[in-house]
């Protein structure tokens, strides 16, 4: 059986925080967390709210004197698997959180790689079988059947989707960081 101090300590060191970083994300000094944790004093109604927050864990489980190994509510899963970029460690999740919109740019930036190799693919079918067009007209079907040039035209269309779906991810993702 684990009682409050205790937990605020095995959930502060599993979350990875000292003593300062939680005090900050909370509010408060560093001493007080200190106090917590020995048992000198008790948080606050709505700091036991922000604890738990922090921890991905209910008030009422902090309160409980419950053992941590009981398996979570399926409410707390759905929780806890809503908001996966916060179950990261901090400074991926914050990374993610910040720079994550450069993905779609990264994306975009792809896509128009791979319409200008399919445009290339299409133009050196054209170039290669393009003289044949002067000398005869029937080899005209040659340039649009021929294999490469189908998949110049299925890579350009990849590529064009690619750049599309980069540019609107880019988008959505910067305006979320910087809610």
């Amino acid at each position: 059986m684990m009682k409050l101090p205790e937990k605020i300590l095995y959930y502060r060191k599993k979350a990875g925080l000292s003593q300062e970083a939680l005090a900050e994300q909370i509010g408060i000094s560093r001493q007080a967390i200190s106090k917590w944790e020995t048992g000198e004093a008790v948080p606050e109604i709505n700091k036991l709210v922000s604890l738990a927050k922090v921890f991905n864990v209910s008030v009422d489980h902090l309160l409980s004197e419950n053992d941590l190994n009981r398996q979570p509510l399926e409410s707390e899963e759905y929780v806890r698997s809503a908001n996966w970029i916060d179950a990261l460690p901090k400074t991926i999740g914050r990374l993610l959180k910040r720079y994550g919109w450069l993905f779609g740019v990264y994306l975009a930036i792809i896509g128009v790689g791979f319409t200008a190799i399919g445009t290339l693919a299409k133009v050196m079918v054209k170039k290669m079988f393009g003289y044949s067009l002067q000398i005869e007209p029937m080899f005209a079907d040659i340039i649009t059947n021929n294999p490469v040039s189908i998949m110049g035209s299925f890579i350009i269309m990849l590529g064009v989707v690619m750049m599309i779906a980069g540019v609107v991810l880019a988008l959505v993702l910067k305006r979320r960081s910087a809610d």
